[in-house]
């Protein structure tokens, strides 16, 4: 399975969505700011609508940069929790939460060392 790019920009519809509208709060009020200040410019109206479109389009990927991990990170742990240790983790080079992905797949490996240890312990007896 290739974790390289994925097809879909709503992966957690929930958790982007809180982002999503948090973030997209402080841009609408500035714009309504704006939008009395400057009352009658054309040109500041356009600016200011295109600001919030490119800010909401950045705010879309970075939310999508930790949905998407999330939406895998959950996957991955119902494969593990039903007893699957030597599963890893993979993300994207830009995705968030790469350090947790790291730091389970420690735990995986260390897992899977002692439970190999403990099989061949058994086997020489």
């Amino acid at each position: 399975m290739s974790y390289t790019k994925r097809k879909r920009f709503i992966v957690n519809k929930k958790l982007q969505l809180g982002i999503f509208l948090k973030w997209i709060i402080i841009p609408v009020v500035a714009l309504s700011a704006a939008l009395y200040y400057f009352r009658g410019n054309a040109y500041v109206l356009i600016m200011a609508i295109t600001a919030v479109l490119l800010f909401s389009w950045h705010i879309l990927i970075l939310s999508h940069r930790l949905a998407g991990p999330v939406y895998r990170l959950e996957k991955d742990l119902e494969d593990i929790a039903k007893g699957n240790f030597s599963i890893r983790i993979k993300f994207r080079k830009k995705d968030e939460l790469k350090s947790i992905a790291d730091g389970i797949n420690r735990i995986l490996d260390e897992m899977e060392k002692k439970i190999t240890n403990r099989q061949g312990g058994l086997n020489d007896s």
